[in-house]
């Protein structure tokens, strides 16, 4: 072959080697995938229905609030363009059947992210799915502490409080306030209700007082008058000073029965400033001039406590956007119990997902572990890397009611704030065992090259081309 012959060929050769750099495929716009997120809450649930569009208002406010407010400018979508596709399951309040439909949601309709398990039971159960297919889950607003702490598995965040949060603010009033020191227990028999009492009770002993009765009664009583006759017998025997309630769902019978049988009269029971329906609810059980106004205790959201920006703009929000009526839940165009933590909720989900646009979970995580504060309605609130607790102030506060003209819930029983209380006075002892950023990236992120850098490898190896069939041209 000639000299000519040769270095073409040569040539030929190389360039075929950068030939790729100059080859555009056709660009054809895409829809972006969007983020699948699932909402699970008992929206038909006798005795916890309320807590489903509470949870749906304050996420979905969440949801619009964070995609606009918090350095993004992108509404309901990542800043990349992935558009949030938010999905309700109703759980029916039932632990047995939310495995299937956790496992459905994901399997069939693709959901990236869970939220919610309104009852901590529920919440118990969808924890362990959401490890087996590595998918993060934020609980929202299930208090049972063991799920950060005994049953902790690294997949599980949880803004929202927990039992401890509310012990330190119950037994701190109690104890620091009234200066009791002999208590007794009126919780719901389930894992709430166990966690709650272990709690508080731990607490008590810490600051040097005893616990003298506890009674269980089933979410599902009517009739508390063999747990009120176990109190009142304990009381002449040991003589209870206060006596805490732990409770979910319907307080109307339970209220009814602590006033028939006046037991106020033997001890003080617990104030606490609960949801608005409920203080509401519990006021018309009671025979004048029985009146749950003035009732004084640890409250974890109300919506006129809080003295920041973030919860200004949900609460105005919440009567302009109206998502989700609720009237039949007496609680109006005011944000409500769990609404705040939901709205949190959201605020952390929108975060990671901007800073892992792919959803690689290992990378989710180490994010959610990198110390992250965020302001939410209840100020600024730390996610603790150790066990996925997040932290923020809680409440003293008195029940009063509304005398205010024009005001959402004018004429209704709220809370007034008597004073806030630290996030961090109020953290929950760390007991996960969990050692937190150990997890590593799923995959090896792909070698992306701008069309810059493809140019300048491209120029870079014509000039090669050239540099070399010179230099051989001349050797022949």
């Amino acid at each position: 072959m000639n000299k000519i012959g040769t270095i073409s060929l040569s040539v030929l050769l190389l360039a075929s080697m950068f030939l790729p750099c100059f080859v555009v495929a056709p660009v054809t716009a895409q829809t972006p995938e969007p983020i699948k997120v699932g909402v699970f809450a008992p929206f038909t649930t006798a005795g916890l229905s309320f807590y489903a569009p509470w949870t749906k208002q304050g996420f979905e406010l969440g949801m619009v609030y964070a995609t606009t407010e918090m350095g993004y400018d992108n509404e309901n979508k990542t800043e990349a363009g992935r558009p949030y596709e938010i999905h309700y399951y109703d759980t029916q309040g039932s632990a047995s059947g939310v495995t299937s439909l956790v496992t459905s949601a994901i399997e069939t309709d693709g959901i990236d992210i869970l939220v919610g398990g309104t009852y901590s039971g529920i919440a118990a159960a969808i924890a362990p799915i959401a490890e087996e297919y590595k998918k993060i889950y934020f609980i929202t607003p299930a208090a049972d502490a063991s799920l950060t702490a005994a049953n902790f598995n690294p997949y599980i965040f949880r803004i929202a409080r927990n039992n401890w949060q509310d012990a330190y603010a119950g037994v701190t009033y109690a104890m620091d306030y009234l200066n009791y020191t002999k208590f007794g227990f009126l919780a719901c028999d389930y894992s709430f209700g166990y966690s709650g009492v272990d709690s508080m009770k731990t607490v008590i002993q810490e600051k040097g007082g005893s616990v003298i009765s506890i009674q269980y009664a089933p979410l599902t009583a009517t009739d508390f008058s063999p747990y009120i006759t176990n109190l009142k017998n304990a009381d002449a025997a040991y003589d209870i000073e206060y006596l805490f309630i732990i409770w979910a769902g319907n307080f109307a019978y339970l209220y009814g029965d602590l006033a028939t049988y006046d037991l106020a009269s033997d001890m003080e029971i617990s104030g606490a400033c609960i949801d608005i329906l409920s203080m509401n609810v519990i006021e018309g059980s009671l025979t004048p001039p029985a009146t749950y106004v003035g009732s004084t205790g640890l409250c974890l959201y109300g919506y006129q406590l809080p003295d920041n920006e973030v919860n200004d703009w949900m609460v105005a929000e919440h009567v302009t956007r109206n998502i989700q009526p609720d009237l039949p839940y007496f609680t109006f165009n005011a944000p409500e119990l769990f609404t705040a933590s939901a709205f949190a909720t959201a605020q952390f989900l929108v975060n990671v997902t901007n800073a892992v646009p792919d959803l690689d979970t290992n990378l989710m995580i180490n994010h959610l572990e990198s110390n992250l504060t965020i302001d939410c309605p209840k100020g600024p609130t730390f996610l603790r890397p150790d066990d996925h607790q997040g932290l923020a102030e809680m409440y003293i506060a008195e029940a009063w009611r509304d005398n205010v003209t024009g005001s959402e819930t004018e004429g209704f029983i709220i809370a007034k704030l008597v004073e806030t209380l630290d996030r961090f006075d109020v953290a929950p002892p760390i007991a996960s065992g969990y050692t937190p950023g150990g997890f590593a990236p799923a995959t090896t992120p792909p070698l992306v090259l701008d069309p810059l850098t493809l140019t300048l490898i491209a120029g870079a190896g014509i000039a090669v081309i050239v540099i070399i069939g010179v230099v051989w041209f001349r050797k022949k």
